[in-house]
């Protein structure tokens, strides 16, 4: 039988490190021991890398599928377009409110100097999460004059499945549109506390991760195939935080792995 071993580092040198506050959140009245809220660490930041993937292809796909559709529904013959050739990036335009414009600004300035590369991909690729669910706000909407007025009528094209432009029977309304936001806002929320390490398991997580995967299904039906085939977060998901006990007990107890 193998020896223990000298722990890796102690609970004090855990709670100096990502303080007592932040470990005990990650306690429950069902716990044995101080190791079981470090697995259930573990386990959580094993549910943040998982969600990656997922989150990747959602974000991307949703930006390409906005940005692609805006270019169908915004009139651009009247705008000054000096610099990257989009609609985004229009001077003297009432296309976009100040967040936003400020938004594209920002990340202009991220971008290389080198002409080639000031392209409506490159700054699509710089905006920000949270930009591309602004967009589907409510003062985005065909009723605001001075806007792009990009919903509902943007919502068969960039939820096809969801209202396919064939039918005549299911047409998206400003209801719709509500419904995209908040449920974009959702995903945003849950990507916030990914990128601020925040606990992810003591939320609803199989609800939204089937919310999204829904809605990703909505823009294409073979991504969420390719997710639903591929991806490792539910099995992390439902593996609890006792598979990482072992390397809690490691760090913490010096005991040899099994």
């Amino acid at each position: 039988m193998p020896s223990t071993q000298s722990p890796i580092i102690t609970l004090a040198g855990l709670h100096r490190a990502l303080s007592e506050q932040r470990l005990d959140s990650y306690t429950q009245e069902s716990d044995r021991d101080e190791v079981d809220r470090v697995a259930r660490y573990m386990w959580n930041m094993a549910l943040s890398s998982a969600l990656h993937s997922t989150l990747h292809i959602f974000e991307v796909t949703l930006r390409n599928a906005i940005f692609n559709t805006s270019v169908k529904l915004v009139d651009t013959s009247k705008l000054q377009i000096p610099d990257i050739p989009c609609w985004l990036d229009a001077e003297n335009s009432t296309l976009l409110y100040e967040n936003e414009r400020a938004e594209v600004r920002r990340a202009k300035t991220y971008l290389s100097t080198d002409a080639q590369r000031r392209t409506p991909g490159h700054l699509i690729a710089k905006l920000t999460f949270g930009f591309w669910v602004q967009l589907t706000a409510r003062v985005y909407n065909e009723l605001r004059a001075d806007g792009p007025r990009l919903w509902p009528r943007g919502l068969p094209y960039v939820f096809p499945f969801k209202w396919p432009m064939s039918s005549k029977k299911i047409v998206p309304d400003h209801g719709d549109r509500e419904m995209i936001f908040d449920r974009l806002h959702e995903v945003r929320e849950l990507r916030n506390r990914i990128a601020h390490h925040e606990p992810l398991w003591d939320i609803d997580l199989q609800t939204r991760y089937d919310r999204m995967l829904e809605i990703l299904g909505w823009m294409s039906v073979r991504m969420h195939e390719a997710v639903s085939a591929l991806d490792t977060f539910p099995a992390v998901l439902a593996s609890g935080h006792q598979p990482y006990r072992p390397s809690a007990e490691r760090l913490l107890l010096g005991k040899p792995a099994p």
